[in-house]
């Protein structure tokens, strides 16, 4: 459920949690009104009118009302998990805005340097960043999985070059750094540096 929940849009995040917040207020209102009929143990039934009337109560047995309890702990089960989903999600944004204060300045850093100053699992931090540049809540970053490194799409290695690249999808100039995998700008195609 994290992984779904990081990859949603930043700019959707908010709405969406205070969706499952008003959702989970209806299944439990919902929820309680089904319990309550569940609750209620007899029922009146009336024949004639108005002078002539007569009423009567009438016991309802358990195997009737119980469907109403299923429905109520249905929607109670329902309730929690949109809270917790919310919950959760309101918890990520807030996690994940601690690697972007990390981030924030740097040209490059090791996924285990991060990892220590958050005192979390590598893996863990690189499937958050990932999480982050997905959800597109950082763009000028991707993960250089060879060198294990978070790395700014602005930084040139020292050892690098720029070139310019057609993209083979569209064939526009794109000007590419050797070395560093990028999409193309026309229309989003991975571009190859072809060695000839």
């Amino acid at each position: 459920m994290l992984n779904v929940l990081s990859r949603i849009p930043v700019k959707s995040q908010k709405s969406i949690s205070g969706g499952l917040l008003y959702a989970a207020s209806l299944a439990a209102m919902f929820g309680f009104f089904m319990f309550m009929l569940f609750m209620e143990k007899t029922d009146e039934k009336c024949t004639g009118h108005l002078w002539s009337k007569k009423c009567t109560e009438t016991e309802i047995l358990l195997g009737d009302r119980l469907p109403y309890l299923l429905l109520a702990v249905g929607l109670v089960v329902v309730a929690l998990i949109c809270v917790l989903a919310a919950l959760r999600l309101i918890t990520i944004q807030g996690h994940l805005k601690g690697h972007l204060a990390i981030l924030t300045g740097v040209e490059s850093m090791r996924i285990q340097q991060i990892a220590d100053i958050v005192n979390s699992r590598p893996s863990k931090v690189r499937d958050e960043i990932q999480s982050m540049i997905d959800s597109e809540m950082i763009s000028d970053f991707y993960i250089d999985y060879n060198a294990d490194q978070v790395v700014s799409k602005k930084y040139v290695p020292k050892t690098s070059h720029k070139t310019v690249v057609t993209c083979s999808g569209c064939g526009g100039n794109n000007e590419l750094i050797v070395g560093i995998t990028r999409h193309c700008s026309f229309c989003g195609e991975s571009l190859v540096l072809r060695t000839t």
